[in-house]
């Protein structure tokens, strides 16, 4: 069985946190990183910078006052986006993940001075020795740790990923703006902390459009996100149980 972590970790030693309270409404993705130096005190990560111009620029202009990062190089920089490589100093939670042989399942989140790791783990007591490692210096927010057999997670990401971009791209951007806003808000909590009148006038628009525009978002998402579970079946034709683990339970 596989343990797969999903953790919200307030680093106080990561430079792309950092620059998240810096430059705030930010979204930085770290979506890869060499750790073949971090026994020597350095991690080289790729990051991804989205955004509006401004935004961009801000996150771009900043790094330099980051003494955390060594040197950094904008690989690619576009409307809305920007890629940099970035060598720093190591963090504590990357030196703890290498330490417990865990295998990142996803990218790296960073957003509103936390990161968010998607972490596979071979045992129990690997998932609790890392978390124990990381609350020595670090703050972990929240975290959910599911237990899977090995080969579910062998599916063809390729397709996935394809399906997901087909599915974002029908999104227009004042969707992607307004759902995402909605989120953030609360409005798809319960009780909803802000309702559709709120998002309207948050928006400037009707209380009618607000609610088009979220149903046209939702239902480009969930068609999404069905068309996934059709496309990818579990292997061998049986369904997978994926079971929350209570790690204080497991050996």
């Amino acid at each position: 069985m596989m343990y797969v972590g999903i953790f919200d970790i307030v680093q106080y030693d990561c430079p792309v946190v950092w620059l998240t309270e810096r430059v705030k409404d930010s979204n930085l993705l770290v979506v890869g990183a060499n750790v073949a130096e971090i026994r020597r005190g350095y991690e080289k990560i790729y990051v991804v910078v989205l955004g509006d111009e401004s935004t961009i620029n801000r996150v771009l202009e900043s790094i330099d006052s980051v003494d955390k990062v060594k040197k950094y190089e904008i690989l690619r920089k576009k409307r809305g986006y920007a890629k940099v490589s970035m060598l720093i100093n190591k963090t504590r939670t990357m030196e703890a993940a290498v330490d417990y042989d865990a295998t990142p399942m996803t990218v790296w989140v960073a957003l509103d001075g936390f990161e968010r790791w998607t972490l596979g783990f071979h045992t129990s007591k690997h998932v609790k020795e890392f978390m124990r490692k990381v609350s020595e210096r670090d703050y972990i927010e929240r975290y959910e740790v599911v237990e899977l057999p090995e080969h579910a997670l062998a599916l063809n990401y390729a397709c996935i990923l394809s399906l997901v971009s087909r599915g974002l791209d029908r999104l227009t951007r004042k969707q992607v703006e307004l759902l995402s806003t909605a989120m953030r808000l609360g409005y798809y909590e319960w009780p909803r902390r802000v309702n559709a009148d709120q998002l309207a006038r948050e928006f400037k628009i009707s209380r009618v459009a607000v609610a088009k525009t979220l149903r046209r978002a939702e239902r480009n998402v969930i068609s999404t996100f069905l068309k996934i579970l059709e496309d990818a079946p579990a292997i061998g034709g049986k369904s997978q149980e994926q079971r929350r683990t209570p790690l204080d339970d497991q050996g």
